[in-house]
């Protein structure tokens, strides 16, 4: 020991404690940094296992809609129960260990799957299953509010299915479950998050429940601006789905929140709210009216400008519909076609097609060729007056354009000019003898 402290006063650079052969005082004097190294690179690698590991599952899984459950409705053993007794035990034994937290997760996981086995084998034919359900809305509700991301998916899953099926009977259950699965919308699970939306989805699809409508206005004045963009789309799929008389209860409230949410400070939240307002109008008009005019010039800017971007043909006004409509028939073939000796009279089939069009699209001749017609008044300026048969001539074959010249002329030089060529050529038929009955009105009309 006096060597090395000796030693150390005259080479302090050289750490001869490394030539211990014991190796105590190296163990003494590098353990803590070492040591300490070591529990942080084992402490890190669980975790970025076990981080990596939830992500792949929640990569796996994803977020969830409403198709995701409705396939997973059905994805469950298969069950049978011939008895209310034998059902009434069933729910039981799931209720026992949904409501114990202690059990583990896949016992929950499998109970959660066997309710919906029930459902699928007819359980809500018997008489006591509104009775079991009631008591078995707290286990749902603990299920839904479980650490476990797998467990609050199945426990979803159920609640949606439950709805599904019982439809406005599952009414009692839907009030009590709702806040709960308002509570996983801000869930920074993607899992949890998108699960509690696709239930509350469902649920407001199949359960038209008047008392449903005060908690989701509730939630559109929250702090989370992921909540309130939630809940106002919730608020659209009520008014897109439900009755107006299931609204009626609620008109005040429904007009508050949906003008909280045209001032609301999100951008989205307002584009949503917009949509509420249109989705209101067409269950209270007039009460969306006053709404409309109690708010500032830009607000009503904005909400009109929202419904002519919107797709709805709802939102078009009545002369867009009405020509989108007459653009449709206009490309419908003729009805009705007048046939003289094989051939389409078209003197016939253009009358026709005038008296069907509505007097509406006469001002958009979409049938004519506008080239064609240019071209054809050009010829016929360029051709001179001395010719009485000049301007017959020059109009292209087929054409019954009218050739009316100036107001002055009598009407014995329009009829000339009118009927001349079809007069010549009746009388060239019995200058040779060649003249048919019709040949030459059948001529005329084919050329």
């Amino acid at each position: 020991m006096l060597k090395k402290l000796m030693c150390r006063r005259l080479c302090p650079h050289k750490n001869f404690e490394d030539e211990d052969d014991g190796g105590r005082s190296s163990s003494s004097s590098k353990a803590p940094p070492g040591g300490r190294r070591t529990v942080i690179s084992s402490v890190r690698r669980p975790s970025s296992a076990s981080s990596t590991k939830p992500t792949g599952k929640e990569a796996g899984a994803g977020a969830v809609d409403e198709e995701d459950f409705i396939k997973a409705f059905e994805d469950v053993p298969s069950i049978q129960i011939y008895s209310n007794r034998e059902m009434e035990d069933q729910l039981t034994k799931i209720r026992e260990v949904l409501s114990d937290d202690k059990h583990d997760w896949e016992h929950r996981v499998v109970a959660l799957k066997k309710v919906r086995s029930l459902i699928l084998a007819g359980a809500t034919d018997y008489e006591g299953f509104p009775q079991q359900l009631r008591l078995l809305e707290g286990s749902l509700k603990l299920s839904a509010k479980d650490l476990r991301s797998q467990v609050v998916r199945e426990a979803c899953i159920t609640l949606g299915h439950l709805s599904s099926v019982l439809r406005n009977k599952f009414d009692h259950g839907a009030e009590s479950v709702m806040p709960t699965l308002l509570n996983l919308v801000p869930n920074s699970a993607k899992v949890m998050a998108t699960s509690g939306m696709a239930a509350i989805r469902l649920i407001l699809r199949h359960t038209h429940y008047p008392r449903l409508i005060p908690i989701i206005t509730s939630n559109c004045t929250s702090k989370s601006v992921a909540v309130r963009r939630r809940c106002y789309e919730f608020l659209d799929l009520m008014l897109q789905e439900w009755h107006t008389n299931m609204l009626e209860r609620h008109v005040a409230v429904l007009t508050e929140t949906i003008r909280k949410g045209i001032h609301d400070a999100d951008s989205e939240a307002r584009s949503i709210a917009r949509r509420c307002y249109w989705g209101f109008h067409g269950h209270y008009s007039r009460e969306a009216e006053h709404l409309f005019h109690a708010l500032e010039s830009t607000y009503q800017k904005a909400l009109q400008s929202h419904l002519k971007s919107s797709d709805s043909i709802v939102s078009l006004p009545q002369s867009d519909r009405s020509s989108s409509s007459s653009q449709e028939s206009l490309n419908r073939p003729l009805s009705v076609r007048s046939v003289i000796g094989g051939s389409i009279t078209r003197s016939k089939l253009v009358g026709t097609r005038v008296s069907t069009t509505p007097a509406s699209l006469q001002r958009s001749r979409s049938d004519i060729d506008v080239n064609a017609a240019s071209s054809a008044k050009s010829r016929l300026s360029t051709v001179p007056a001395s010719s009485p048969f000049s301007s017959a001539a020059a109009l292209p074959p087929g054409s019954y354009a009218s050739l009316d010249g100036a107001p002055g002329k009598s009407d014995a030089l329009f009829l000339t000019q009118r009927w001349g060529p079809v007069l010549l050529f009746h009388a060239m038929g019995m200058v040779f003898g060649a003249f048919k009955p019709h040949s030459g009105i059948i001529w005329m009309d084919s050329v």
